[in-house]
């Protein structure tokens, strides 16, 4: 297998940054995580299980946008859409975030680690990269980056250059694979079958081969933060061999807010097509679960994953029929809401929280961890002192944005009250009494307090989470006395 060259980095202090612990992110795209184990009993990830039962679960994480690009932003930046320096609402082509204010890498760098990420990215697209910084490796030394291995997914084009392309160029693999998922991105990306590769050879074996690679290459005495950055469960739905047919279609229940039957793409989805669905999609979680084992059994050898920091979370979720919907874009909780488990041996409590808390929120943890410095202006919090006990809350609420159609959406959630408008439409969901939000409050006399108080914590909230590029300024009369006051000491 060809992998891109390891840039090794070299610090001063080798002993004190050995005291530092290692950091794991595993990086899911679009898992719902209503397809948890300690969520759903159907669903098997026995590792994921193992890591949960001595970690923290968070059970109110939300994405600052239910969609690929401007969540993925978010974490590296510790900003909100609505933040200058962000200001990603949606996917879009020919971006890229200002390393400037993509600091999460530079920060980790700084407190003596070396940084990965391998997998997916999305915080580019489009000749935009090569333009500003003369080459994609330029873009990614700017983020504070030493090694990258950027793969967005499957290859759709038998021309794909990339390095899985190339790997499956090797094995006479791509052209069936890409005739594959060009066929599924022009049909229909929900048909569950089988992708042409066999699962050693799936995009998400080549990048867990990859991540075990990175650790194994690094000094014992050298700290490491690494990102593994999975496509899975994202659609298509093409769980590789055993994967594909390891959860029986017939045998799994439905949520209650899936309906008997739904529209989508000119097409009427019933229970048994949603059912044969979500099996593939479960096939894909599992077969992360089983590389996250491959990863800390790598951890295992290299000495350090009992002192590690372990995090799992997810971009966004997957509506899975919920709503009579698919993919994501949605504040429901299928969509908006994601997994997000933590690990750390000693330093964090084993148990579950449900005080509101946003996936960008790994970035200043992962900080704290390793006893760096947070660099000025990031929005996301901490949460150490909520894994450790120290706290019941880190914020009053989350918030997440997406912008479609109807213009600039938010939702704000406590907790127990989700509250959005989305257009003319207003939407009001007691989680605690009603979790699948098959019933909208927003229209009920008696919670208009409820409903006012949701939209005092959203202004809250934003009012709190602006970027102000004028704080610490002093004005001149100011500034001249003070300059005076000084020269008459």
């Amino acid at each position: 297998m060809k992998f891109l060259p390891f840039i090794a980095l070299l610090f001063s202090g080798t002993a004190a940054a050995a005291e530092k612990p290692d950091v794991l992110i595993i990086l899911t795209d679009q898992w719902s995580p209503r397809w948890l184990s300690w969520e759903n009993p159907q669903v098997r990830t026995p590792h994921l299980d193992e890591i949960a039962a001595g970690g923290m679960i968070f059970d109110r994480c939300y994405t600052t946008s239910p969609v690929c690009a401007p969540a993925r932003v978010s974490l590296i930046t510790g900003l909100y859409p609505h933040n200058a320096g962000h200001g990603l609402w949606g996917n879009l082509l020919d971006y890229h975030v200002p390393p400037e204010e993509a600091t999460l890498f530079r920060d980790l760098r700084a407190a003596g680690l070396t940084t990965a990420q391998i997998g997916k990215t999305h915080w580019s697209s489009g000749k935009i990269v090569k333009k500003v910084f003369g080459s994609e490796a330029g873009f990614h030394a700017a983020l504070g980056l030493d090694h990258v291995l950027d793969m967005s997914g499957p290859p759709s084009d038998p021309g794909d250059r990339g390095p899985y392309a190339d790997y499956l160029r090797e094995l006479g693999l791509l052209e069936s694979v890409a005739k594959d998922m060009h066929h599924r991105y022009l049909k229909w990306q929900y048909e569950p079958r089988a992708n042409p590769a066999p699962a050693e050879h799936y995009h998400d074996s080549f990048v867990a081969r990859a991540a075990v690679g990175f650790i194994e290459s690094q000094p014992a005495d050298q700290p490491f933060c690494l990102v593994v950055s999975f496509h899975s469960p994202h659609p298509p739905l093409d769980a590789p061999g055993d994967y594909a047919t390891m959860y029986d279609p017939g045998a799994l229940e439905l949520p209650p807010n899936v309906p008997e039957s739904y529209r989508r793409e000119m097409r009427t989805i019933g229970h048994a097509e949603t059912k044969a669905m979500l099996a593939n999609y479960l096939g894909k979680i599992s077969l992360v679960d089983d590389h996250i084992g491959t990863l800390v059994e790598a951890m295992r050898r290299r000495g350090t994953w009992d002192e590690a920091l372990f995090v799992l979370t997810a971009d966004h979720g997957e509506m899975m029929g919920a709503q009579g919907s698919l993919t994501k874009g949605r504040f429901y909780e299928e969509s908006a809401r994601v997994p997000l488990v933590i690990r750390w041996p000693g330093r964090i409590e084993a148990g579950r929280t449900e005080a509101p808390v946003q996936m960008m929120d790994v970035y200043p943890t992962a900080v704290e961890a390793v006893g760096g410095t947070l660099s000025p202006g990031r929005h996301a919090k901490s949460l150490l002192p909520l894994a450790s006990g120290a706290a019941k809350e880190i914020r009053p609420a989350a918030i997440s944005e997406i912008a479609n159609d109807r213009g600039n959406n938010v939702m704000v959630t406590d907790g127990r009250y989700k509250w959005w408008l989305d257009g003319e439409k207003e939407y009001l969901f007691d989680l605690s009494d009603d979790p699948f939000e098959m019933t909208n409050l927003a229209a009920e006399v008696d919670r208009i307090e409820t409903r006012l108080r949701m939209q005092r914590l959203l202004i809250d909230h934003l009012r709190a989470s602006q970027t102000n590029l004028s704080e610490g300024y002093v004005p001149k009369v100011r500034r001249l006395r003070e300059a005076e006051a000084d020269a008459a000491k």
